[in-house]
């Protein structure tokens, strides 16, 4: 064994280490004891449509993944029955949403430096009152104190976060021949597209926060890629035809011509790079699938409500 594979071996423990963090701090954000299946829709696509606006004008529109998950703890936590200092609506507000705004851009490792300042970007877009008054100022630390600090990764990892290093495994553990480069690079641009997706429509809740999301969103992407068994990755107890309806958008051109990937992911081997179980992918697989589906559903019922 090389220095480099000695390196590579380190380098994949270490990650297989520190996602065994991450899923406490899913836990401990994202309350596994209140099984919120979703976010509320309608209000989540106006945050994030604010939440973008903010962060365009700094030039760091890649941050949204982690304005949105910070955004879903508020939220998942002011639904929850424990007592939070912040309502529905609060979280809602501009004063809220500015401050997750902030707080993102204080620990993001971009360079923000050549762009407008935080308080310039806040009286262009029409908060000068609230930043004036301190509103803004009081909400972030307010935030930051009762999530104990947890407002961005390491201690809150975003889904794009979680994919990263289970691709990074997954890679380490498949080694794909080089005929197959070129598909295992497809499906990982798969599970990212999926990703993102989730992270935009779906969301992040206890019944679905930042690794779940991020798993279950892997797994489809690669069923939409061709390179895991759609039947491999339906959890047992979902009968074949749910499982297909809530499929139908997640099925690529692969599965109409049928042409299957040869790079063939066994789901043991993604449970591995996951550090979960089968079922677990599973799991979280049919969750993500299900609520994008229902995301889909609302959208075009409030569509045909507005005709």
């Amino acid at each position: 064994m090389n220095i480099n594979t000695l390196d590579d071996v380190a380098c994949f423990d270490g990650m297989g280490e520190l996602m065994c963090l991450w899923a406490k701090c899913d836990a401990w954000l994202f309350d596994p004891g209140h099984q919120m299946q979703s976010m509320i829709p309608g209000p989540r696509k106006k945050a994030e449509r604010f939440l973008r606006m903010l962060l365009t004008h700094h030039s760091a529109k890649e941050e949204i993944g982690a304005a949105l998950t910070l955004f879903d703890v508020l939220m998942s936590k002011a639904i929850s029955p424990l007592p939070f200092f912040l309502s529905v609506e609060e979280v809602m507000d501009q004063a809220s949403l500015a401050a997750i705004v902030r707080l993102v851009l204080k620990c993001s490792t971009m360079s923000l430096t050549m762009g407008p300042s935080i308080s310039e970007v806040e009286r262009v877009v029409g908060l000068g009152k609230l930043q004036k008054t301190g509103v803004i100022a009081a909400r972030e630390v307010e935030i930051f104190t009762s999530l104990a600090g947890r407002v961005a990764a390491p201690s809150l990892p975003t889904p794009k976060l979680w994919l990263d290093s289970v691709l990074r495994r997954l890679e380490f553990l498949i080694t794909p021949h080089k005929e197959q480069v070129a598909e295992f690079e497809q499906a990982m641009r798969g599970a990212e597209a999926a990703t993102d997706l989730l992270t935009r429509s779906v969301g992040m809740s206890p019944f679905l926060p930042p690794r779940a999301l991020a798993l279950g969103g892997c797994v489809l992407g690669f069923i939409t890629m061709g390179a895991l068994s759609q039947e491999q990755a339906r959890p047992e107890e979902v009968t074949s035809s749910l499982w297909d309806s809530v499929l139908v958008l997640w099925q690529g051109d692969h599965a109409k011509q049928g042409n299957p990937s040869t790079l063939g992911v066994d789901l043991d081997f993604l449970a591995a790079a996951c550090r979960c179980s089968p079922s677990d992918l599973q799991v979280w697989a049919f969750r993500a699938a299900q609520g994008f589906h229902d995301s889909i559903q609302q959208g075009l019922r409030r569509s045909v409500t507005a005709i």
